[in-house]
């Protein structure tokens, strides 16, 4: 029963779990981007003024950041179990799925990115930029976390091309068969005459055969 599960191959699986760590941290920098949010205390004086002070999100919303970026490499490693199955084709599916997820994941990021600076307007460390205090200015930090988004998919990117183009040239190597060994060179030719070596090294000619 194990046997006819077990997959015939596991480069599928390998590549996918490889690929699923760079993309695993970007769609954490991409969800932040695009759904966090400081949680917000809001109260009115006694003149009736509103008076709003931010704090760090809660960890209800870190909690929610973090499951919903574990479904990209959730999604790869199950595309990576799949494609296992499939002994030929199989690493060529997982890096077109590794591509098209590297693309589609940051299609919304100057979006996300205009947006977290707009619901952090003293950056994140929530103080103001005048304050001796703020260590980070409004857009600093999300601007590097789009830099960041963008090296990772590139080079996520990569990677699948690569393991896609190393796996077609083992399989062109593998149908143009073995390389053939180098001829070996050809034997010895005796010329038919006899000579007698001396224990001092020096060949002597031998005697012609005696004739009664």
């Amino acid at each position: 029963m194990w046997r006819r599960l077990r997959p015939p191959t596991r480069a599928p699986v390998a590549i996918a779990g490889l690929a699923s760590f760079p993309l695993f941290f970007a769609a954490l920098l991409c969800v932040s981007l695009a759904i966090e949010r400081p949680h917000r205390f809001q109260w009115r004086n006694a003149r009736g003024k509103l008076i709003e002070i931010d704090h760090q999100p809660t960890t209800s919303m870190e909690a929610k950041i973090w499951a919903i970026a574990l479904v990209v490499p959730f999604v790869l490693v199950v595309i990576g179990l799949a494609a296992s199955f499939w002994r030929r084709g199989g690493v060529y599916v997982v890096s077109a799925a590794v591509i098209v997820v590297a693309v589609v994941l940051p299609h919304r990021l100057d979006r996300w990115v205009a947006h977290h600076s707009q619901r952090f307007p003293y950056g994140m460390d929530l103080f103001p930029d005048q304050l001796p205090s703020s260590t980070i200015s409004r857009g600093e930090w999300e601007g590097q976390a789009r830099d960041t988004v963008i090296s990772l998919t590139h080079w996520t990117i990569g990677l699948a091309v690569a393991a896609a183009a190393i796996t077609a040239a083992v399989a062109v190597r593998k149908r143009l068969g073995p390389v053939p060994p180098p001829p070996e060179p050809p034997p010895a030719v005796a010329t038919g005459e006899a000579s007698v070596v001396a224990r001092s090294g020096a060949p002597e000619q031998a005697f012609p055969p005696f004739k009664p």
